[in-house]
């Protein structure tokens, strides 16, 4: 199957879903306002993050935007050239993490800002938006994919003549 073709299409999708809950927000609800979702675990909140995760680098705007883009160019590049090789876990991860942050870098770029809204009430964390779960989904999976298992059929490292006795 030839990947090339369809490999941009996870990161579309989620750049749309999050355009249009922003887009959603934007007309629903009113700056800080707090909607309950699920009482004590789940809220929306509106707010504008004028930096990047957690506001660290708060009114970088400019730094923000440059680094955005330069990691969209990157992963894209990094798609283009291993897409057909690629298996369909790490890419759908790629993806995940291109669609998020074209659509933060969408924000930042028309509004010098970004629109975050989802509050999880049961514990003190930031709000955050669909972009972001989206790129800590793709980021957590390639983590996964790449952290050393042992497996308990293979045989046990040597230890390293230092260590040996």
């Amino acid at each position: 199957m030839n990947k090339k073709k369809y490999f941009v299409i996870i990161a579309l999708i989620i750049f749309i879903i999050d355009r249009l809950s922003k887009i959603y927000i934007e007309s629903v609800i009113d700056y800080s306002e707090k909607f309950t979702i699920i009482n004590q675990i789940l809220s929306i909140t509106k707010i504008y993050n004028k930096g990047a995760a957690f506001s660290i680098l708060e009114n970088n705007i400019v730094f923000l935007i440059i680094f955005s883009l330069s990691v969209s160019l990157i992963i894209l590049y990094f798609l283009l050239k291993n897409a057909n090789t690629m298996r369909i876990l790490p890419l759908i991860a790629w993806n995940l993490i291109l669609g998020g942050t074209l659509g933060n870098l969408y924000d930042r770029l028309f509004y010098n800002y970004v629109i975050d809204f989802i509050q999880l009430d049961s514990i003190n964390f930031p709000v955050f938006n669909i972009a972001d779960a989206s790129i800590n989904i793709g980021a957590i999976i390639i983590i996964i994919l790449n952290f050393p298992l042992r497996s308990k059929d293979k045989e046990k490292v040597d230890e390293p003549k230092s260590f040996q006795s």
